[in-house]
């Protein structure tokens, strides 16, 4: 099975087109498309975003800015542009669209892997695996050997030995089935490691192997959109430099 992994699409349209066109032109046929979550918020395409995703997608999961948009959890700790962002989306929004975030599960599992938008451990309460030191209870309760998890919008792997845990970046990685590993696709919509490009996985189950894969988009289409609908300027400006 070769799974494409893709998470926090944010409503940037132009994003997600150029992302899927990459995996329908990737070298082997894709089995499954799984998202990880937020569908919407910051872009100005929230509808198509939805959309789309639900008509390629084998799995949708919920993300914090999806559960925030249909009022599932709470916006007091999002910033003021990510406020912003999910007021306007929710003026955007028609009911069928609200009640399927709203039906969106927080977590799913398949063939010895884990799938969540932000944690395994209380995935509700929205947790960052930033760094090492976040990853160690995630890795403490993990059942199964590989765990990916999107919300920080940075590509990383994590590897835990009985040692410690690595920080691993880089576009290609063999895992090795004595280990552990949470592993973030990065951002398709909003890129946060300062490379605007779009970025997804491409896991292969039998290989073991993880490609994660950068692609151009419009982004000057896509921040147009932003500015025209009156969302914050920054959510525009930000997508030139991947942060």
């Amino acid at each position: 099975m070769i799974y494409a992994v893709i998470s926090d699409i944010h409503g940037n349209l132009e994003a997600l087109l150029a992302t899927l066109e990459s995996i329908k032109s990737y070298k082997k046929n894709i089995d499954k498309i799984i998202c990880l979550g937020d569908i919407v918020g910051y872009g100005a395409d929230p509808n198509e975003c939805i959309r789309i995703t639900r008509e390629v997608s084998d799995v949708i999961l919920a993300g914090n800015h999806d559960f925030a948009v249909c009022e599932q959890t709470s916006i007091e700790n999002f910033n003021y542009y990510a406020k912003a962002a999910v007021l306007w989306s929710r003026d955007a929004l028609n009911k069928e669209e609200i009640d399927f975030l709203k039906g969106l599960p927080l977590k799913y599992q398949e063939k010895g892997t884990d799938y969540v938008h932000a944690s395994l451990h209380r995935p509700e309460s929205w947790r960052y695996l930033s760094g090492t030191f976040d990853t160690q209870i995630d890795f403490q309760i993990m059942e199964q050997k590989i765990l990916f998890v999107g919300h920080t919008h940075v590509p990383v792997i994590f590897e835990n030995t009985e040692m410690e845990i690595k920080r691993i970046n880089g576009p290609e990685f063999s895992l090795n089935s004595d280990k552990k590993y949470i592993i973030n696709p990065g951002s398709v919509g909003q890129p946060r490691d300062r490379d605007p490009r779009a970025s997804f996985s491409i896991f292969d189950l039998e290989k073991n192997f993880i490609e994660t894969i950068r692609v151009e988009y419009d982004i000057k289409k896509a921040q147009r959109k932003i500015l025209d609908a009156g969302l914050p300027e920054v959510l525009a400006t930000r997508l030139s430099y991947g942060g």
